[in-house]
């Protein structure tokens, strides 16, 4: 809904403020023969995703017991696993520097990685989860806090951070 609505601001201020920004009234009137149309679009579009989340309410499925965690995710319905608790050495939230974006890892000890998507809903609760992975595995290793992300730098940046002293 607020996508929509920033949507239909833009619309307006552009409607507003770019006849003053140009002299050309043949290139705006063009622009905004294509604008006019393009906008009932996008805001349709919005907010019939909008309303299709709104209805749909889907929540992710997240399930620690004794020896396995399964993880669900409705959204991106190919999202699906499960691995035994005992694998697991470490749960870790990386923010990544150069993508602007975060992610949340489950480590096994064979080196690999499962994602977990649990920042794109509400109401998760990261700290029962936190603690029933460790009450499940005390020698997980999970982070400080629930929302703290550990930074993750490209590795070209990380050899010019060696070589000016910014270890890591």
């Amino acid at each position: 809904m607020l996508n929509a609505g920033v949507a239909f601001l833009l619309y307006i201020a552009a409607h507003k403020y770019l006849p003053t920004l140009t002299n050309d009234t043949y290139a705006l009137a063009q622009l905004f023969e294509v604008v006019d149309i393009a906008i009932w679009v996008v805001e349709a579009i919005l907010l019939g995703l909008a309303l299709w989340f709104w209805f749909e309410n889907k929540q992710i499925r997240v399930c620690v017991t004794p020896t396995t965690l399964s993880y669900f995710d409705p959204t991106f319905g190919d999202v699906s696993w499960q691995v035994k608790v005992s694998d697991i050495t470490q749960l870790k939230q990386v923010s990544h520097t150069g993508q602007e974006s975060i992610s949340n890892l489950i480590v096994l000890k064979n080196g690999e990685h499962r994602q977990l998507m649990y920042s794109n809903y509400r109401g998760f609760d990261r700290r029962a989860f936190f603690d029933a992975l460790v009450l499940a595995n005390p020698n997980i290793i999970v982070p400080e806090s629930i929302y703290s992300y550990k930074i993750q730098r490209p590795s070209w940046a990380k050899r010019i951070r060696k070589k000016f002293g910014l270890d890591e």
